[in-house]
């Protein structure tokens, strides 16, 4: 069953179906090769969709359409152009504040991509930045929307590892934070070594207005946030509650929110979360698969015949995850190894929790790491370039990534109270 599950995976994938498709094609061929019934493979996709806490994806997903129709993303950006936007590199510094501002709302690295870059990245170009610079900044920033709650990704994780999702969220957003910071640095320090500007400083009338303006939209965050830390409701009720806070701001506050406004906000919606949960049915019926057929403890058992070293496991299982981001969509990947590799790593001794944070930064390296790199191909699409036009400006920011992965694989107390 192994031999088939990711023979047929690889195949189908080299030849170009789409992720969900392969993914499915391969469990329903494993399963008929073993002798299971096939009618295993529909109550398997059922069974793996009809989970409460994945709920919570729909709901975030229409929260960040809403607020990108209802005018809130316009007034995050105003207020980071003027809070931020005066050193060396502003647009670049004013880009990575946004879409962790957003990401904290959306909770989808591709939504973030999407609604940022087609706000700034033409600035950016106009204002002396390279395409490449322009779609790699956004790329990576985008990125942290996996890590700062509330992270879908996260959320997909906590089902399938079945740990607490306040726990992931909680630890999320220290290390959300702190990529931030560092890619601000990394921006500024690229940004005086290409030469690039800095925006011209805003009066005290003109801070005031942005911040007063972007004062609601900050609401989202706070309330969502604190009340699931707090236990005032759980993370699904969450994106309940960020979708009406959403709706209330376009509506009332930012008057933005139109009935077209609405309808393209659902048509968006829709479009995202048909493509991902199709994607989830399929590797739920895939992981089954894998589980069944005795793979995660024939792995289990071949890593730890080799060595029972924690930092040597983890090391081994950031390779193979990098290289899996690279071809396999994050969510996907997360249904199929998570149940293969926490077996690995919990025998050595590492934390659920820890691994799951060392796993959704992986996927979001993967985000921008061609062929798939599915933020880096929006950002590059937006600039008007190829993707391979990119990845000269793209490498300093990978390389940042990956030394902030390996400080939170090996230097967990940095981040993890």
């Amino acid at each position: 069953m192994p031999l088939v599950l990711g023979g047929v995976l690889l195949v189908v994938l080299v030849v170009g179906a789409p992720v969900g498709i392969a993914i499915g094609l391969a469990s329903v061929l494993s399963l008929l090769s073993s002798g299971v019934p096939v009618e295993v493979a529909p109550q398997r996709l059922l069974a793996g969709t009809r989970s409460f806490p994945l709920l919570a994806v729909p709901l975030f997903v229409f929260a960040g359409a809403l607020m990108n129709a209802g005018g809130v993303t316009r007034h995050l950006i105003a207020l980071a152009f003027a809070v931020i936007g005066r050193i060396r590199g502003g647009l670049s510094a004013v880009n990575v504040l946004t879409n962790m501002t957003f990401g904290g709302m959306s909770g989808s690295a591709v939504a973030d991509a999407s609604a940022v870059g087609r706000l700034l990245i033409p600035q950016m170009i106009s204002r002396g930045y390279s395409r490449g610079d322009a779609a790699s900044v956004t790329a990576v920033a985008s990125t942290v929307a996996l890590v700062i709650p509330p992270s879908i990704t996260m959320i997909i994780y906590a089902v399938t590892a079945d740990v607490s999702v306040a726990d992931l969220f909680f630890h999320g957003l220290y290390i959300g934070l702190a990529f931030g910071a560092v890619y601000i640095l990394t921006g500024y320090v690229i940004a005086r070594r290409k030469g690039y500007p800095a925006e011209a400083p805003v009066g005290g009338a003109e801070l005031r207005r942005a911040l007063l303006g972007a004062l609601p939209a900050l609401s989202v965050p706070v309330v969502v946030l604190g009340g699931i830390r707090l236990g005032v409701f759980t993370a699904t009720e969450g994106g309940a509650v960020a979708v009406l806070v959403a709706a209330l701001l376009g509506v009332a506050v930012y008057r933005e929110l139109t009935v077209a406004a609405l309808r393209r906000a659902m048509g968006e919606t829709v479009m995202l979360v048909a493509a991902v949960m199709l994607v989830l049915a399929m590797a739920q019926a895939y992981s089954w698969a894998l589980v069944t057929g005795g793979t995660p403890q024939l792995l289990a058992d071949a890593v730890l015949g080799l060595t029972d070293q924690v930092l040597v496991v983890l090391l081994v299982v950031n390779v193979l995850l990098l290289l899996v981001g690279t071809v396999v969509e994050g969510n996907a990947a997360i249904i199929i190894f998570t149940p293969i590799l926490l077996p690995v790593v919990t025998a050595v001794g590492v934390d659920p929790v820890h691994f799951g944070l060392i796993v959704v930064i992986n996927l979001a390296i993967g985000l921008v790491t061609p062929p798939v790199g599915i933020s880096l191909l929006i950002g590059t699409r937006i600039a008007g370039i190829p993707v391979e036009r990119s990845l000269r400006d793209l490498a300093p920011w990978l390389a940042v990534a990956v030394v902030l992965l390996l400080l939170v694989t090996y230097v967990p107390v940095l981040f993890l109270y």
